[in-house]
């Protein structure tokens, strides 16, 4: 891979990370809008704490390679969550968002995956 699109690579997984920080944030500070958007699904706060903490650290896990692949599958379980509530809830306009970071974490999760199969691949052939 050229260092140009490796970069490229690396500052969108940092702005990924940083969407997560703030959406964590705001619900592990029991931001208002989180509060409204967790009542009207009518699921218990204590959810939404728990999903923000799971935000936070799977943000920092994407930026580290040993933890990246567990971090995105992670993220990418909440996203489809939060598709889903959005859906079933009839709030059609909040779906894009959560629908973009869904695809951005699968690609992560996909990428991810290969290059475990290829380090897999390249220990195999060392201890052949």
């Amino acid at each position: 891979m050229n260092k140009g699109l490796r970069i490229l690579g690396y500052i969108a997984l940092v702005v990924l990370a940083g969407v997560f920080v703030m959406a964590g944030f705001n619900k592990v500070s029991g931001a208002e809008m989180m509060v409204q958007t967790f009542e009207g699904f009518s699921y218990p706060t204590w959810t939404m704490y728990l999903i923000g903490a799971a935000e936070l650290l799977s943000a920092v896990g994407l930026l580290i390679p040993r933890t990246r692949v567990l971090a995105s599958g992670v993220l990418t379980f909440i996203l489809i969550g939060a598709v889903g509530s959005h859906l079933i809830y009839g709030q059609y306009a909040a779906v894009p968002f959560p629908a973009v970071l869904l695809v951005a974490n699968i690609v992560v999760l996909i990428m991810g995956m290969r290059k475990l199969e290829a380090e897999e691949l390249d220990m195999d052939l060392v201890q052949v």
